[in-house]
């Protein structure tokens, strides 16, 4: 029962939290990340031991997160009519541009980890705007966890077909947001009911008994964001105040929210966790490990035995060097007043249990030891290794194809909200020969423009560049192509040094020389040289 009035929006958001509740979602939640980094005896009373942990889900999540996050991919805009392929040709250029200056990879890492753990995860969007009237809007970015992602309908994953959204912000400072309520105009009474609460079971690791003090403390704070026929409206909320009133992101048809799920699951709008159900398997191999450790500790050294009545004093027992006093040591050798029981053999059954459970969870999971990197990479090369990785990467073919759609849907949310805080013309910027260029296109073609994105999907990792540089290398022995284009075709980040070997063809031609008469014998060189250094 409420004492307060709560707002409607509030009331909504209560909903989610009882479902979330009758589905376990944060309780599992938290025992999934506890597991995940490896606090796998949380309440446990074990007095003063201190029991191992043999964590095997950490590095198993940590080589899914790597093989789906470093697949590098192109996001490429195509207008499906054709009649403006300059336009989209920007349009993709500055994707690529505003990815690296905004540093998306590192969203795109956190995202796919935490729902490796937990099942799903989201990144929602939303505009900063400037000072002055006619300021443009940047594009900000925050992960929200699953827990403070509330649905209309759990049972429906397309969250653009949900009738409304709730995000939970957290616990903010009273004192903030009681000046934004100020801000908006609201009364000095309605301020006023902008009050600390301890709602604590929503925020996973975070509660109010562990905040710093203040004043007038925190408080839970919600955005709720519905579409309607003139765009996506969307307000803020504390329990009793609607402190941001509603507003309209005219234009936008779709949430600023895109989602990313481990595993689909029939008719529910959550996914699955990929550390869930490797939990009872680990606190197996924990709990045989811990047995292991006590019968070690109990059995597995002599112990000494010695007659009370005969010997007096056995403080110096265990020490080197010691004098003990024994009575009637003439009609009592020592050896039958002190001995040592031997240590007992353990059966190898266990150790082997323990280890089957590891190996055999690490090779249905898909990540075995060639999977997790246990290759000598000198004993291969580099496309038997990369055929090696893509094999082992079948089992998270769904999982990566997930991944090319949230890089889809992230550009499609981008350009959405660029085009809705864009009434005069879409303001695009972008790289080309190195100078940065400035283009504005007009609001009558971008509502003409029937817009389709494709993503271009490269990979990147240390094995799949030597495979690239291997080819390269043998075009150029077999004298296909020079060295110069050898260099030429190196990527930046190559593991062979391309700027230095740039600066070795620079300055091997002196500007005096004409080149076309030193090409020969300059290629034959600079092709000798090279294999000199490699």
């Amino acid at each position: 029962m409420y004492k307060v009035k709560p707002t409607e929006y509030w009331e909504l958001y209560k909903n989610g939290v009882d479902h979330h509740n009758n589905t376990k979602m944060y309780t599992e939640d938290e025992q999934c990340y506890d597991f995940y980094y490896g606090d796998h005896w949380k309440g446990a009373k074990l007095g003063n031991e201190k029991p191992p942990v043999l964590n095997f889900i950490k590095p198993i999540g940590k080589y899914k997160v790597a093989m789906i996050a470093q697949n590098y991919m192109d996001v490429v805009f195509s207008d499906m009519n054709g009649n403006y392929p300059e336009i989209t040709e920007m349009m993709s250029k500055s994707a690529a541009t505003n990815w690296e200056v905004n540093k998306m990879d590192s969203y795109i890492w956190d995202i796919i980890k935490k729902a490796y753990i937990t099942g799903d995860c989201y990144l929602y969007s939303f505009a900063e705007l400037g000072p002055g009237i006619n300021a443009k809007a940047k594009l900000k970015y925050r992960v929200i966890d699953r827990t403070n992602v509330y649905f209309s309908d759990e049972q429906n994953p397309d969250i653009n077909s949900q009738e409304w959204v709730i995000l939970s912000e957290g616990r903010k400072p009273v004192a903030k947001l009681r000046e934004i309520a100020k801000t908006n105009g609201l009364k000095e009474e309605d301020v006023k009911k902008i009050v600390a609460d301890t709602t604590d079971e929503t925020d996973l690791k975070e509660n109010s008994s562990n905040e710093v003090k203040t004043p007038l403390g925190k408080c839970t704070s919600i955005i709720f964001m519905r579409k309607t026929s003139n765009g996506v409206e969307f307000c803020r909320s504390t329990e009793q105040v609607i402190y941001e009133p509603m507003q309209t992101i005219k234009g936008l048809d779709i949430y600023p929210l895109v989602g990313y799920r481990w595993e689909d699951l029939i008719n529910n709008a959550r996914g699955l966790s990929g550390v869930k159900y490797l939990i009872p398997t680990q606190i197996e191999v924990n709990s045989i490990s811990f047995r292991r450790a006590l019968a070690t500790k109990k059995y597995a050294y002599p112990i000494m035995a010695y007659d009370g009545q005969a010997v007096t004093d056995v403080s110096g027992l265990d020490q080197p060097n010691a004098r003990i006093k024994i009575n009637n040591l003439a009609g009592n050798p020592v050896k039958s007043l002190i001995d040592y029981i031997s240590p007992q053999s353990q059966s190898p059954d266990a150790a082997k249990l323990q280890d089957e459970y590891i190996s055999l969870t690490q090779t249905l999971e898909g990540a075995g030891d060639a999977a997790l990197g246990q290759i000598d990479p000198t004993q291969a090369s580099g496309e038997a290794i990369r055929a090696a990785k893509d094999q082992a990467a079948i089992p998270l073919n769904e999982q990566i194809s997930s991944y090319k759609q949230l890089r889809e849907d992230i550009a499609y949310m981008d350009y959405k909200m660029k085009v809705a805080y864009s009434p005069d013309g879409l303001e695009v910027r972008y790289e080309d020969n190195g100078e940065t260029v400035s283009e504005v296109i007009p609001q009558e073609v971008l509502q003409s423009l029937d817009l389709a994105i494709r993503i271009d999907v490269s990979p990147i990792d240390p094995y799949s560049k030597l495979a690239q540089e291997t080819a390269l290398e043998r075009l150029m022995t077999a004298g296909n192509i020079t060295f110069e284009e050898y260099v030429n075709l190196l990527d930046t980040s190559s593991t062979v040094p391309k700027a230095k070997l740039e600066q070795v063809i620079k300055s091997r031609v002196p500007e005096e020389v004409n080149p076309e008469m030193t090409g020969g014998l300059e290629d034959a060189t600079n092709e000798m040289q090279f294999q000199e250094m490699y």
